[in-house]
């Protein structure tokens, strides 16, 4: 019984994943790996974005789990029946495609984000930087 109710589950992850997926594909031109380009992209601002919006760090940490999960099950390493996910993730994925569509994903906050508040920083380097410049 266990192993059917995952099986289901599994399945309805995997083509949700496939979907999402390919509509991050189809938004960066591209064939396939949606989610991997995505995730290139909210790293080359790694650094700046995640000091300046609060759900950086989750949505990247989801992102990397989701797709982790997608290819276990895609390459066999483990079984559709075995593997206990959970349908949030299927959730999440629906959520966060209504966030890309109304441009509030962390990517579109970025940016949104005032290049002056974009450079304004605040760690020990910022400081030293206004300290010498100013």
């Amino acid at each position: 019984m266990l192993s059917t109710k995952n099986r289901l589950t599994n399945e309805r992850f995997y083509d949700a994943f496939i979907l999402f997926d390919d509509m991050l594909a189809q938004k960066y031109n591209i064939e396939e790996e949606g989610v991997k380009k995505y995730m290139e992209k909210m790293k080359e601002c790694y650094t700046e974005a995640r000091d300046l919006i609060p759900e950086w760090d989750d949505t990247f940490k989801r992102l990397t789990h989701i797709r982790n999960r997608f290819i276990s099950l895609k390459d066999g390493k483990v079984a559709f029946e075995h593997f206990q996910g959970k349908d949030e993730d299927v959730v999440w994925m629906q959520v966060f495609q209504e966030k890309l569509d109304a441009q509030a994903d962390v990517l579109s906050k970025y940016a949104k984000i005032d290049f002056a508040k974009k450079n304004n920083n605040k760690g020990l380097l910022g400081k030293l930087l206004k300290m010498f410049k100013g």
